[in-house]
C-alpha cells in the first residue's frame, strides 16, 4: 500500500525530470518562452487594429449630432452643461460653437441652462462641449481641427459631420472605463486623425491602421519562427543528451545484448519514447505559454468592449461546456466501451471463420454456429453502443451550443439596438470569442501531448535507472592470451528483468584450441552461454575461468581483447567497408585490414563495390548478400587476432560457392584458436571436435557429433530438425 503513492508521484513527475534536460539551452529556452506569450499579446493587437477598421468604416470618424443621441445620453449631456462654470461654457461656445455672424447675444444665450428644446442653441452647446472636451483631454490641435471642420472660416456651419478618424472614437467612449487609455493613443498618435495637407479626412488614419496591421503581421511572424526556431534549438539539446545517455546506458546493461527483444527495447527508447517526450518538449516551449496568454487577453479584451456582455459570454461558454460534458461524457464513454467491445467480436468472429477446417474435421459445425451467433449479437450490442453515441451524444452538444449562441446574439441584438453596443464592437467580440476556441482546442490537443509524453518519461527513467549489470573491479588484472582452458563452474543465470532460468548449474571446460559446438533446444540458452565470456553479463552464481583466473577479476579491456563475437544480428552496420572491419580503429591500417579481408576471401568482391574499400554497405548502403556479410563479420574478428573466437553462423540460405568458401576460410583462421560455434550447417558440425547439447540450462550431453547421433534421442531429433531438413542448403 505505501509504494503506491510513491510510484504515483515518480510518474506525475516524471516529464518534469525530463524537463531538467531543456536547462542545458537556456538562451533558447527563455527566447521560446517570451516569444510564445509575446504571440498572444500581438495577435490581441491584430484584433484590436481590426476593431478599428470596423469603427472607422461604420463611423466613417464622424463625431454623432445631439439628435443622434439617447435620452440618457442626452441627459448626461446636460448635467455636465451644466455643471460647467459660466465662463467655461462662454468660451467654449466662442471658440467651437459660434460662427462669424453670431452675436454676443446669441452666444450668451446659448450658454445659459434653458431653451433645451430650442435645435439652433442646442447645437452649439454640443459642439462647444466637443470641442471643449478635444481641448482639454487630447489637445488644442485636436480642437483646431474640429473647429475648422464644423466652422471653417465662413458664417455658416459646414455640411455634414466633422470626420476625424480616431477623435470621433475616443469621445464617444470618453464614459468608458478605457477613456484613459484612448486619449492618451490620441495624444500621442496625430496620425489617427489629423487631416492630410489638401484637407482629406481619415485617409492617413486608414493607411496607417493597412500599415499598422502589416507591422504587427510581420512581428507575429517573426515571433513565431523565433519562438519555434529557438523550441526546436532547445528541444534538440535536450533529446540529444536524452540519447547520448541511453547509448551509453545501454551498454551498460549487458543483458539487452543477448535478449532476443533486449536490443528492440533500447530502439524503442532511443527513438519513439524520445520522440515523444521531444514533442512534449515542443508543446510546452512553444504552446502551453502562448495559448493561456493568447486566451486571457481574449477575455480581457472582450470585457474591455463590452463588461457585462463579455461576462455573458464567458459564462455561457462555460455552462455549456461542463453541461454537456456532464449530459454527454457517459453516453461517449459508453460509444467508445461499445466500439472497443465491436472490434474485440470483429476478431472472434475471424477467428471462427479460420476455425472451419477445425470444425469440419472434428464435426463442430453446430458449436461453431452457435459461437457465430453469440459473437454476432455481441457485435451488434457493440455497435448500438456506438451508434447511440454518434447520434445523440453530438447532436444534443450541438443543439446547447446552438441555444446559448442564439441567446447570446438575442442579448448582442438588443444591445445594439439600443445603442449599448455598436456594430464594430459586436463583429469584434465575434471574433475575440471565436478565437476563443483555437486556444481551448490547442490546449486540450497540448494535454494529450504532455500525457504521451509523460508515460514515455515514465518508461525512460524506467530504463535509465536499471543498474548496469557488469562492473570491473579496482585492481583487474590483465588478461593473458588463453593457454590452458575455458571453465564454465556451477554457472546459473537467470535472465534480467524476467527471472526466467537461463543457465542452472552449468559446467563446462573447453581446452584451449579446441573447436566447439554449442547446439539445444532453446536460442537463449546458447546466447546466454556465449555472452558471458566477454562478460556482456556476469553469472548470477558460479564463475567462469580463463587459465584458472576469474574473468571478474580481469580488465574488462584485456578480457574482450581476447574475445571475438560474430553474431548474425550484427554482421555489418552503415557505414565503409574499411569502418565495417577495422571499426575505426586508428591503430589497424587498411594493409592491415586489407589482408583480414584476403584471410576470409572478401577482397575479391569487395573490389568490385563502387568504391571498394571506401563503399558504404548496410541499411542505407550498398547491400550483400548474407554469406558477403558473414565474411565481412569474421574479417572483422581476425584482425583483431583473438584466442577464443565465438561464430554464430547464419541462418539464411547460402549458395554452393559461398559454402566452399566459407569451409576453405574455416581452415584458415580456426586453427590455433579456440572456437565456440553456435552451428547452422551439417559441414560445421562434422568440423568441431566436440558438441555440447545444451538442454534446460544444463550440459544435456557432450561428445563427438557421430557418436552422439549413434547414442543419444535428444540429440538426434533436434540434429533432424535443424540439419537434415535444411541439408540441401548447407
Amino acid at each position: 500500500m505505501s509504494s503506491q503513492p510513491k510510484r504515483s508521484t515518480v510518474e506525475r513527475s516524471a516529464f518534469s525530470r525530463a524537463w531538467e534536460y531543456v536547462g542545458y539551452a537556456p538562451a533558447a529556452k527563455w527566447t521560446a518562452t517570451i516569444a510564445a506569450a509575446a504571440t498572444g499579446f500581438v495577435y490581441v493587437a491584430l484584433l484590436v487594429v481590426l476593431f478599428l477598421f470596423a469603427d472607422l468604416i461604420i463611423s466613417r470618424g464622424q463625431f454623432p449630432e445631439h439628435s443622434e443621441l439617447t435620452d440618457s445620453e442626452r441627459q448626461q449631456f446636460k448635467d455636465e452643461w451644466r455643471a460647467m462654470v459660466p465662463e467655461s461654457r462662454l468660451q467654449a461656445v466662442r471658440d467651437f460653437g459660434a460662427t462669424r455672424d453670431d452675436t454676443d447675444q446669441a452666444i450668451l444665450a446659448s450658454t445659459a441652462d434653458r431653451d433645451w428644446n430650442t435645435p439652433g442653441a442646442t447645437s452649439k452647446r454640443w459642439k462647444a462641449y466637443i470641442g471643449q472636451w478635444l481641448q482639454a483631454h487630447i489637445g488644442q490641435n485636436a480642437a483646431d481641427y474640429y473647429r475648422d471642420q464644423e466652422i471653417g472660416e465662413g458664417t455658416e456651419p459646414r455640411p455634414g459631420k466633422a470626420q476625424l478618424g480616431f477623435l470621433s472614437l475616443g469621445f464617444r467612449n470618453r464614459h468608458h472605463f478605457a477613456r484613459g487609455a484612448l486619449a492618451w493613443l490620441a495624444r500621442h498618435n496625430s496620425w489617427m486623425w489629423r487631416p492630410t495637407p489638401a484637407g482629406r479626412t481619415n485617409i492617413p488614419y486608414l493607411t496607417g491602421l493597412f500599415a499598422l496591421t502589416a507591422v504587427l503581421a510581420l512581428w507575429q511572424l517573426a515571433l513565431v519562427i523565433t519562438s519555434n526556431r529557438a523550441a526546436t534549438v532547445a528541444c534538440l539539446e535536450a533529446v540529444t543528451r536524452l540519447r547520448r545517455l541511453l547509448y551509453h546506458h545501454s551498454y551498460r546493461l549487458g543483458s539487452l545484448v543477448f535478449k532476443s527483444t533486449g536490443t528492440n527495447e533500447a530502439i524503442s527508447m532511443f527513438t519513439r519514447h524520445v520522440e515523444a517526450v521531444h514533442d512534449g518538449y515542443f508543446v510546452r516551449l512553444a504552446s502551453v505559454v502562448r495559448e493561456p496568454v493568447k486566451f486571457v487577453l481574449l477575455v480581457a479584451l472582450v470585457l474591455a468592449i463590452h463588461v457585462w456582455l463579455g461576462l455573458a459570454f464567458v459564462f455561457a461558454a462555460l455552462f455549456v461546456w461542463l453541461l454537456a460534458l456532464q449530459l454527454a461524457r457517459p453516453i461517449f464513454r459508453r460509444g467508445r466501451l461499445g466500439a472497443r467491445r465491436a472490434a474485440n467480436q470483429l476478431v472472434l468472429l475471424q477467428e471462427s471463420i479460420r476455425m472451419m477446417r477445425l470444425a469440419k474435421s472434428y464435426l463442430m459445425e453446430l458449436f461453431n454456429q452457435q459461437r457465430v451467433e453469440r459473437q454476432l449479437s455481441e457485435y451488434s450490442k457493440g455497435q448500438s453502443w456506438r451508434s447511440w453515441s454518434e447520434s445523440f451524444a453530438v447532436p444534443l452538444v450541438t443543439f446547447l451550443a446552438t441555444i446559448a449562441g442564439a441567446a447570446l446574439l438575442l442579448v448582442s441584438g438588443w444591445l445594439v439596438l439600443n445603442d449599448d453596443l455598436n456594430v464594430a464592437g459586436l463583429v469584434v467580440l465575434a471574433v475575440a470569442l471565436a478565437s476563443m476556441y483555437l486556444p481551448l482546442l490547442n490546449w486540450l490537443r497540448q494535454r494529450r501531448i504532455l500525457a504521451r509524453a509523460n508515460d514515455s518519461a515514465v518508461a525512460l527513467f524506467d530504463f535509465l535507472d536499471r543498474r548496469g549489470e557488469v562492473g570491473q573491479v579496482v585492481g583487474a588484472e590483465f588478461l593473458k592470451a588463453i593457454s590452458r582452458q575455458l571453465e564454465f563452474h556451477e554457472v546459473s543465470l537467470r535472465e534480467p528483468g524476467t527471472g526466467r532460468m537461463l543457465l542452472d548449474n552449468l559446467n563446462l571446460v573447453i581446452p584451449a584450441g579446441q573447436r566447439v559446438a554449442i547446439i539445444g533446444t532453446e536460442p537463449a540458452e546458447k546466447h546466454a552461454l556465449v555472452s558471458l565470456i566477454p562478460r556482456f553479463l556476469d553469472p548470477t552464481s558460479g564463475e567462469i575461468r580463463i587459465d584458472g583466473k576469474n574473468i571478474r577479476w580481469v580488465t574488462l579491456d584485456s578480457l574482450r581483447n581476447q574475445v571475438a563475437l560474430v553474431m548474425q544480428r550484427e554482421m555489418i552496420f552503415n557505414d565503409t567497408v574499411a569502418n565495417n572491419i577495422g571499426c575505426g580503429d586508428p591503430s589497424f591500417s587498411i594493409p592491415q585490414i586489407i589482408e583480414a579481408a584476403k584471410l576470409v576471401h572478401a577482397h575479391n568482391f569487395i573490389q568490385k563495390l563502387p568504391h571498394g574499400y571506401e563503399s558504404v554497405i548496410g541499411e542505407m548502403g550498398y547491400g550483400l548478400k548474407p554469406g558477403d556479410q558473414f565474411r565481412i563479420a569474421l574479417a572483422r574478428a581476425v584482425l583483431r587476432d583473438p584466442s577464443i573466437l565465438v561464430i554464430e553462423e547464419p541462418e539464411d540460405k547460402l549458395d554452393e560457392d559461398t559454402r566452399q568458401i566459407l569451409d576453405d576460410v574455416y581452415s584458415r583462421i580456426l586453427p590455433d584458436r579456440t572456437v565456440i560455434f553456435l552451428p547452422h550447417r551439417l559441414s560445421t558440425l562434422e568440423l568441431c571436435e566436440r558438441v555440447v547439447l545444451i538442454h534446460k540450462g544444463r550440459v544435456e550431453v557432450d561428445g563427438e557429433h557421430t557418436q552422439l547421433i549413434d547414442t543419444h534421442d535428444l540429440y538426434r531429433h533436434l540434429h533432424y530438425l535443424e540439419y537434415n531438413m535444411l541439408a540441401e542448403h548447407m
